[in-house]
């Protein structure tokens, strides 16, 4: 009679070695699909960010021309009201004066001199002068651009981070896939192999940040 050889043993450890194969395989798949949906969004929000501050860089620059234009023509006006008042020309100043920006009128009326007769405060420094609110909402569009691009700067890293988990898990789920075809010798160190490269992508991804459509 022929010996009967009980290979029950190898089939319960290929089924368990299939069973991890086929988690580890479906695992690396949704961490793909993730990886590659995060990627995609980063990619789209830095688009965004940098459109935002060329869009904030571009107001700024206007506001700082439109307060150059204003200043050079606030300056220009007062000094020749400056000259006409002193050489005695009251008519040529009150037409300069009624030339005057609304907010300059408001200055010279209401400014104070010392008992030398010279102004306490120079034009620049009222808090009623437009210019100035002009040069400060320039200055913090500035400031906004420079923040938008570095926050575009940082999304552009994330979405590269996003695509190199995606690689991995690709990766992953190829060997996973390979090692089906192979026996129980090769197949554990595979096991293990992929099974640590899918927890190292796994730990890596949630320590990434997280975008959501906006």
């Amino acid at each position: 009679m022929l010996p009967i050889v009980d290979d029950s043993a190898d089939v319960d450890a290929r089924g368990r070695s299939d069973a991890a194969l086929a988690v580890i395989a479906a695992v690396s798949t949704l961490a793909f699909a993730w990886a590659g949906f995060q990627s995609a969004e980063w990619v789209r929000e830095r688009f965004l960010l940098s459109d935002e501050s060329a869009a904030a860089s571009e107001q700024a620059l206007e506001l700082a021309a439109e307060a150059d234009r204003l200043e050079e023509r606030d300056t220009i006006l007062f000094v020749e009201w400056l000259v006409a008042l002193d050489s005695g020309q009251t008519e040529t100043a009150a037409i300069v004066f009624n030339l005057f920006r609304p907010p300059v009128q408001e200055f010279v009326r209401t400014i104070d001199v010392n008992d030398q007769g010279v102004p306490t405060e120079t034009l620049f420094d009222s808090g009623e002068y437009d210019v100035v609110r002009l040069r400060e909402q320039s200055a913090a569009l500035d400031r906004e651009a420079a923040e938008k691009t570095t926050a575009s700067n940082e999304a552009s890293k994330t979405a590269a981070r996003y695509g190199g988990l995606g690689l991995l898990f690709v990766a992953v789920l190829a060997c996973s896939g390979v090692a089906t075809r192979f026996g129980r010798r090769i197949r554990r160190p595979l096991i293990v192999i992929t099974g640590a490269l899918l927890t190292i992508g796994l730990l890596a991804m949630t320590l990434t940040r997280v975008s959501f459509l906006r």
